[in-house]
């Protein structure tokens, strides 16, 4: 079913969480993100996606990169310059669009619409447009058309050249088709409350997910307690490279002595080079200015994995 809902302001919590949930609670992907469901998205892996989806709470507000800043000041002077090329009348919706069928919830938030509906997204590059979509792009496009319910997305692309070009994506039903069957499958798993299938995970990852421990034990069998005994191996084995690594560095540079630079058969193989860091006493700015610290400290909350 295809809807759509009022926009709030464009990355605020609320529009955040538009993007997070739909109103029967459901998991929602985003068009901006949907490449990383194809594992084809530049900045967000599908782990990153499903992390965030899997959370108890909507993503919070960030402060925008230069590539986010740069595309929010832009973005409607770019339209405006289009819309005068092309001789047509560009405005940005006040909506959101939404497609809806059971676990499958999609929404799009479209930069520009023309007065007979076709759909326009707005770009900046910091390199030459040669033409051919980004990966990431095209799947942004896809879930555009789908949400939106149209089969075409107007690209309009400010380069490195300072130039627009425009670019037309037609969308078959068949590639819909591909995208929504995939969300679809990776959204009934967020559902579950599980990683989808093509998800492998990470430590980062699952620190994210559950941040707060209580003091009460479970009981580890199976797979799980092999694990245990492999990571224990893998400690070991890693603590033995360690130290061959440190012996290997020690021979090489105690042959190195004060030279910078190792050369084996005249080509340059190792360096080990003099540099200099400069750090922040923390301490004696603490014993010498402590309402100062105080007032700069910032606490922050992890959890720390050991083995027994």
């Amino acid at each position: 079913m295809h809807t759509t809902v009022n926009k709030p302001l464009h990355g605020s919590e609320e529009w955040l969480r538009l993007r997070w949930r739909d109103a029967d609670g459901k998991a929602r992907l985003s068009a901006s993100v949907a490449a990383a469901i194809h594992n084809e998205h530049e900045y967000t892996t599908s782990l990153d996606l499903a992390t965030e989806l899997l959370a108890d709470d909507a993503p919070k507000p960030k402060e925008q990169n230069d590539a986010m800043r740069r595309g929010t000041r832009l973005e409607a002077p770019i339209r405006d310059w289009a819309a005068e090329m092309m001789n047509i009348s560009l405005t940005e919706p006040v909506v959101m669009y939404t497609y809806k069928e059971g676990d499958l919830s999609l929404i799009a938030t479209l930069d520009a619409v023309d007065n007979d509906g076709n759909v326009y997204e707005v770009k900046t590059i910091r390199r030459r447009w040669d033409g051919e979509l980004p990966r990431y792009w095209y799947w942004q496009g896809v879930q555009q058309a789908i949400c939106a319910n149209v089969d075409t997305i107007m690209w309009i692309i400010f380069d490195s050249s300072l130039s627009i070009h425009i670019y037309e994506q037609f969308v078959s039903s068949d590639e819909k088709g591909i995208h929504m069957q995939a969300a679809r499958q990776f959204l009934a798993a967020i559902n579950e409350g599980m990683l989808p299938d093509n998800v492998q995970d990470d430590y980062e990852h699952v620190s994210q997910r559950f941040p707060d421990s209580v003091k009460s034990g479970v009981e580890l069998e199976g797979e799980i307690a092999q694990y245990v005994a492999d990571l224990h191996n893998t400690k070991k084995e890693l603590e033995a490279l360690g130290k061959h690594e440190d012996f290997l560095k020690a021979q090489i540079c105690n042959a190195l002595g004060e030279n910078e630079i190792g050369l084996v058969d005249g080509a340059e193989v190792v360096t080990w080079k003099t540099s200099k860091r400069t750090s922040f006493d923390t301490k004696r700015f603490e014993q010498e200015h402590p309402a100062l610290a105080e007032k700069y400290r910032k606490e922050s909350k992890f959890r720390t994995f050991r083995l027994a």
